[in-house]
């Protein structure tokens, strides 16, 4: 095994000339890129920061944040990847907790980072991005220092990479400890490598996912090209004109998508494949993107846990409603939640997860870590089932869960059923106070601009494939309330 930052350095020598990063102001080749992390690296060690500590970065999709992360790994400092939507309140919680040594940011996210500033909760700060510019400090860095790599430090796959806070879309978040063995071992173990795709981060970089896809691609010797304007026109604009191969982002991100291209038409016969993950994709999305010919893969997992299965097309679209098989080296247990015990193949139950890409538990935090991780199994929260051929459905969060005068509804059913409806956009489901049952299904739609789509059909249609009891009530709203990474936060919609 190894250690994150000797990916980049694999990559410079084997592939100097070759593109690493395409950003909006500026390409830099994995010569280059090499180079500019060793500039960066010396100057976090004239900063003081030394193995260990922690670096945050509060940047948005563009070519400081990958230069910073892998700086970070060159002298063994932990980086802290930060969520910039977050509001100065939360984001100085996050800094109070983790107190990091130096933090780069966007003077974008000034407003956010006046009230850390003001508390002292960071030793050094340091602008990074103008706009899409970089600012004169940061950019001063790369004409003062040497481009030589620093001399090599004591870096094992058991220090820690890098620590990423949970979404929490109803707690506290909490930082997990993810050390460099974890990406390691799975991008080792798991990934063939295919080298110089061009790939599109338009995904936030600072969730779980974008940070694993930026180390897979440094290993393969990828294409980065950063965006940091997620909205549809942007992201098919910058696929025809980059010839995008592939691409990572949410469920709801691929249907506006889809709207997009039913508006306009767009060159994307360059896209291979496009990956999906943080929520359940739907089957009728999954089969709409095939249409195009663009297979979408999709993953399990969480901040905890990393890597734990993956759906591809090429399994049979008879286990489209599958989250795939665990990966190698992933053990999965359907728990019963009353007893511990473990339970038959087919029967729902929690979903437990042992392997050697789980986190090192929560920083500063050991009651939090003690109650997930229980004898080397992460309890995921999640209530799933095996089949008998191995493969893993995910029915939802067990406390999202809707008791139905006594009968379980899970709502990622009928939010599948919905979502197979022409124009439905976006879908959540939540369970709603009910003077006798206790609680009912109620759905939130958000429909395709202009459609005539009533809630009566949708009704109808859940009609006709479900038990009464999971019949919801539907409210069709504009947008759903989602957190800093996209995720709705079905809490909001119960109150």
């Amino acid at each position: 095994m190894g250690t994150l930052h000797q990916y980049l350095e694999e990559s410079a020598k084997k592939s100097p000339e070759v593109e690493a990063i395409v950003a909006a102001s500026c390409t830099f080749t994995y010569k280059e890129l090499d180079e500019r992390t060793n500039q960066l690296a010396a100057f976090m060690v004239a900063a003081g920061v030394k193995k260990g500590d922690l670096v945050g970065i509060l940047c948005k999709n563009d070519h400081p944040y990958p230069t910073i992360l892998l700086a970070s790994m060159k002298i063994g400092a932990v980086a802290i990847p930060l969520n910039w939507r977050l509001t100065g309140f939360e984001l100085a919680g996050i800094l109070q907790i983790a107190k990091p040594k130096l933090m780069f940011y966007d003077q974008d996210f000034e407003e956010a980072v006046a009230l850390s500033r003001e508390q002292g909760l960071v030793e050094r700060l340091v602008i990074a991005g103008n706009g899409l510019e970089m600012a004169d400090e940061y950019a001063e860095i790369f004409t003062k220092e040497s481009r030589e790599p620093l001399p090599k430090g004591s870096l094992t796959e058991d220090d820690l990479a890098v620590i990423l806070f949970t979404s929490g879309t109803t707690g506290t978040p909490k930082g997990c400890m993810i050390s460099h063995g974890c990406y390691d071992t799975y991008l080792s173990r798991s990934r063939a490598r295919t080298e110089h795709a061009r790939f599109l981060a338009v995904h936030p970089l600072f969730h779980m996912s974008s940070t694993s896809l930026i180390f897979y691609n440094v290993y393969n010797g990828n294409t980065m090209v950063m965006l940091a304007d997620g909205d549809p026109p942007s992201i098919l604009k910058t696929i025809e004109a980059e010839k995008i191969q592939s691409m990572f982002a949410f469920p709801s991100v691929y249907s506006y998508l889809l709207e997009e291209l039913d508006r306009k038409e767009w060159d994307i016969s360059s896209l291979k494949f496009v990956s999906t993950g943080g929520t359940k994709a739907s089957p009728a999305l999954i089969r709409r993107y095939l249409e195009l010919g663009i297979p979408m893969t999709q993953g399990y997992g969480s901040t905890e846990a990393a890597f734990v299965s993956g759906w591809h097309p090429i399994m049979g679209m008879e286990y489209v409603d599958s989250v795939g098989r665990p990966f190698l080296d992933v053990q999965v247990k359907i728990l019963d939640p009353e007893t511990g015990e473990e339970v038959p193949a087919g029967q729902v139950g929690e979903v437990a997860i042992k392997s050697p890409y789980l986190f090192k538990g929560y920083l500063h935090n050991p009651e939090a870590t003690a109650k997930v991780l229980i004898d080397g199994w992460y309890h995921m929260g999640d209530a799933g089932r095996l089949d008998e051929e191995g493969f893993l459905y995910i029915s939802g969060r067990y406390k999202e869960m809707i008791l139905v005068g006594g009968d379980n509804v899970y709502p990622i059913e009928v939010e599948d059923l919905i979502d197979h409806i022409p124009d439905v956009m976006e879908v959540a489901v939540v369970g709603v106070a009910h003077e006798t049952l206790g609680e009912v299904p109620r759905a939130y739609v958000v429909k395709k601009q202009g459609s005539p789509l009533t809630e009566e059909e949708i009704v109808e249609a859940c009609r006709q494939k479900l038990a009464a009891y999971k019949i919801p009530e539907v409210v069709f709203v504009s947008s759903l309330p989602v957190n800093g990474l996209g995720k709705v936060m079905k809490h909001l919609l119960k109150q």
